[in-house]
């Protein structure tokens, strides 16, 4: 969470994802964030214009917490650096999204073009922080020199946003147990 950003802010974030998980976006109410934030819908207003709002800012804030994750120095391979993060992001997705909410906000994207255009924006910035981590395997041998960052990057998070979704359906989904060969998988698509 930013230090810049009110507590209100960062309750009404977190109400309105509790919310959108429990009953989806649309069947959501501002009345229903305002309560769960525990502040007014006038107050409410003074931070956002409506739910759109909030998806997005959600959004943004599950942006800021994978930027940071991505930032972060590590002394493994990149290989190892790639599969560590996807395994955070698909056991634990990022504040404040929860499993279900992900879903919903990838639902979300494709009915509302604000959305869409925020997940699409996320999306790219997120894949580009990923690309930094594959651009130095590349200069250290461990990938491809022609390796296609674009495309693979698509197929990483094609991946992580279909085992988030098989996280939201079935809460007993557990990726070391269910799915021991996730690192070669990965492998697959990132060595050629």
């Amino acid at each position: 969470m930013t230090s810049e950003k009110s507590a209100t802010y960062h309750r009404l974030i977190t109400a309105a994802a509790a919310c959108f998980s429990e009953k989806g976006f649309n069947a959501t109410s501002v009345s229903d964030i305002a309560r769960r934030a525990a502040v007014s819908q006038g107050a409410m207003y003074t931070y956002f214009k409506g739910k759109g709002e909030l998806i997005t800012a959600i959004v943004m804030e599950e942006q800021h917490t994978a930027l940071q994750n991505y930032t972060l120095s590590y002394q493994c391979s990149p290989f190892e650096r790639i599969c560590q993060l996807m395994k955070s992001c698909i056991n634990e997705v990022g504040y404040p999204a929860d499993h279900r909410l992900w879903v919903e906000i990838i639902a979300e994207s494709s009915r509302n073009q604000t959305v869409r255009e925020t997940f699409i924006l996320t999306d790219k910035i997120m894949r580009d922080g990923i690309k930094s981590i594959i651009s130095a395997g590349i200069a250290r041998g461990d990938f491809a020199g022609d390796l296609d960052l674009e495309a693979s990057t698509i197929a990483l998070f094609a991946l992580i946003d279909g085992l988030i979704a098989r996280k939201a359906i079935n809460t007993d989904f557990n990726l070391e147990r269910d799915m021991p060969g996730f690192n070669r998988l990965v492998e697959k698509i990132l060595v050629v």
